[in-house]
């Protein structure tokens, strides 16, 4: 969905360049809010209650959880290394 939301917003700039209108940040930010709106989204009125230290300490917190849940898992590409590995060895065993 924001994929969706971002190409069409993207391709409304792109209308603006070849119409060669000029285009302030603040004019950004209005059609952005405009376009959000089109689409059924809210927008933000003010900063919110939740403070910056606050938004941080839950994602060192949600991070820790994330770490602790992945302990002693492969990653991704440790994964690929060891199927590589095995795909090696029966390749090799294969040519004996």
């Amino acid at each position: 969905m924001l994929n969706r939301i971002v190409t069409a917003y993207i391709e409304v700039a792109e209308i603006q360049a070849m119409n060669k209108t000029p285009m302030y940040m603040s004019d950004w930010i209005s059609r952005l809010d405009d376009f959000l709106r089109m689409t059924g989204k809210d927008t933000l009125k003010d900063a919110g209650k939740i403070s910056h230290e606050q938004a941080m300490q839950k994602a060192h917190d949600e991070y820790e959880k994330y770490k602790d849940t992945t302990k002693g898992e492969l990653s991704k590409v440790e994964r690929d290394f060891v199927e590589y590995i095995d795909e090696t060895a029966k390749m090799l065993k294969k040519g004996k």
